[in-house]
């Protein structure tokens, strides 16, 4: 997969040039099961919350109250994103 544009437009109207680094998903639910062969299985659900993106060029382009503009629900996260989101364990 090519790298994710940036989501964020400024009031201008202006996209921002950068592409989304990391995706970080806040309030997901972590368990570890044990398995019938006798080991134990990490898997993480849908987060509850939200994502928070961080862009190449602007970090999470807080605003002047220090407020992430790049915070998400899953079905507002790039098409992308969401696949990536949605394939992962």
């Amino acid at each position: 997969m090519n790298e994710v544009p940036c989501p964020f437009v400024y009031s201008t109207g202006k996209r921002c040039t950068g592409h989304v680094l990391r995706m970080a998903a806040f309030k997901a639910d972590l368990s570890w099961n044990f398995q019938e062969d006798g080991t134990w299985k990490f898997s993480t659900g849908r987060p509850r919350s939200h994502y928070h993106l961080y862009c190449s060029a602007k970090g999470n382009h807080a605003g002047a109250l220090g407020e992430d503009r790049l915070k998400f629900y899953f079905d507002q996260l790039p098409a992308d994103l969401r696949k990536i989101a949605a394939e992962s364990p």
